[in-house]
């Protein structure tokens, strides 16, 4: 049994990343915005800017009225001297989220989740622009966390399809963690069962189609278990419903294991907070180097 600290491998990106930040002479500027006076959310809002400002970048955090945002958003694209944005969601808790996510421009866009970026995912394409086939395209940053973690501890694989044989559940299927992450692992060669409270879909190269597969049997069969459901009322993941060998990764806020899978299974990690803010940082230099760097 071994349980992961994402924070300690989140440190040896933090490193490389602060090497890259010191070789350019311009400052990389990034604004956040909150939109919140929820306490954890401020809280986790300080934690970002203090990460990023001690690796070397410009971070500007920025409270703003939620219906002020649209507008914040707006002249951030417009201000040549922003190199990226990052918005601390949620904001109104619903479709404007979307709208927001998707006004920010692309080549500012650090969370990767507007449409651009996320229908490089849904086509495989891993360019960031069809002019130069060399600059890589930006992932959102959890699923790209999650990814770099499994392949920190040695559960990612090697070669076209790093994950080909594997069968992977993941409860989530949001727009920006959830799906993205399914199609980035079925891309690289698992069967991926996603479940969300529309049910189940299995997700093959790439591609959901309709599955009759339950929760019982997608757990019973997985080689890595993903969980991010935000509240009470998901049934937590028990031991006797996964394989011992299993590798378990909850990325919620609240855990979605009960606490005794962490001495059944393989490899348990509880959380991917830290490297999603490394991910974040390391986004933001991309977009840097492909859009803003002379």
């Amino acid at each position: 049994m071994q349980i992961v600290d994402p924070a300690e491998i989140a440190k040896k990106y933090l490193q490389r990343l602060k090497e890259s930040v010191t070789r350019h002479e311009r400052n990389m500027q990034v604004v956040g915005f909150i939109a919140s006076d929820d306490p954890p959310s401020i809280s986790y809002a300080n934690a970002t800017r203090r990460v990023f400002t001690d690796a070397g970048f410009n971070y500007d955090l920025r409270h703003v009225k939620r219906l002020e945002l649209e507008a914040e958003i707006i002249i951030a694209n417009a201000d040549q001297d922003v190199h990226g944005i990052f918005i601390y969601f949620p904001v109104f808790s619903n479709q404007e989220d979307d709208y927001l996510r998707n006004l920010v421009h692309y080549t500012k866009d650090i969370e990767a989740g507007s449409l651009y970026w996320t229908r490089k995912l849904d086509t495989n394409d891993r360019s960031a622009t069809d002019k130069d086939t060399n600059k890589k395209a930006l992932i959102p940053c959890t699923p790209l966390a999650i990814v770099k973690v499994l392949d920190d501890i040695g559960e990612y694989g090697d070669g076209d399809l790093p994950l080909a044989g594997k069968k992977i559940t993941i409860f989530n299927r949001s727009e920006v963690i959830g799906r993205p992450l399914a199609i980035m692992m079925s891309n690289d060669g698992a069967m991926v069962l996603s479940f969300d409270e529309q049910g189940p879909l299995e997700f093959t190269a790439g591609a959901p189609k309709e599955t009759s597969l339950d929760r019982s049997s997608a757990l019973a069969q997985s080689d890595i278990i993903i969980t991010g459901v935000p509240g009470s009322d998901f049934e937590l993941v028990k031991p006797e419903e996964v394989p011992g060998d299993a590798v378990c990764i909850n990325f919620s806020s609240e855990q979605n294991f009960t606490e005794d899978v962490k001495s059944h299974v393989r490899t348990f990690i509880p959380r991917v907070g830290p490297m999603t803010v490394v991910m974040c940082m390391r986004n933001t230099i991309r977009l840097f180097e492909h859009f803003h760097h002379e």
